[in-house]
């Protein structure tokens, strides 16, 4: 996409057909990425890196598996982020009390001050979905939990 602005949908792709749908979320995936990016630019962190911050804010303390579950990743994909994230001083890995052979992601004083300075998802996306109502906005939730239920994991 490269910045480009996306084109609505051609005459032929038919609405409410499996094609339509999936073009839809990947749209609307990309420009959330993008309305992303534009929002903590500031702090030098990619949406991974605030997406494993973010959860770590809400609990500290996490595996290298549940931060890529949660994260829908590959935990080599997570070892690397954990890795920049480490190298900028925002978070250490320390042996898990509970079971040896793991290690948790836990932040530094300076990744737990970043919260301060970084937006929250509601900041982030706040005004984006101006033209739903809750009610809308709920039944969406709803169905692309169920949209996501219904495709098999790769």
């Amino acid at each position: 996409m490269n910045g480009e602005e996306c084109v609505q949908p051609e005459a032929g792709n038919k609405p409410g057909s499996v094609a339509e749908v999936y073009r839809l979320v990947d749209l609307v995936a990309k420009k959330l990425t993008r309305l992303q990016r534009q929002q903590i630019g500031s702090t030098k962190l990619t949406p991974a890196q605030y997406s494993v911050l973010r959860l770590l804010w809400e609990k500290d303390g996490r595996q290298f598996n549940e931060l890529a579950s949660v994260c829908c990743c590959s935990p080599s994909t997570i070892t690397g982020v954990v890795d920049t994230l480490e190298g900028k001083g925002l978070v250490t890995r320390e042996a898990n009390p509970q079971d040896r052979r793991s290690l948790l992601v836990r932040l530094t004083d300076v990744g737990r001050a970043m919260e301060q300075a970084t937006p929250g998802l509601e900041m982030i996306f706040n005004g984006c979905c101006e033209g739903l109502e809750r009610d809308e906005l709920r039944q969406l939730g709803e169905l692309l939990r169920r949209l996501n239920e219904t495709i098999p994991g790769a």
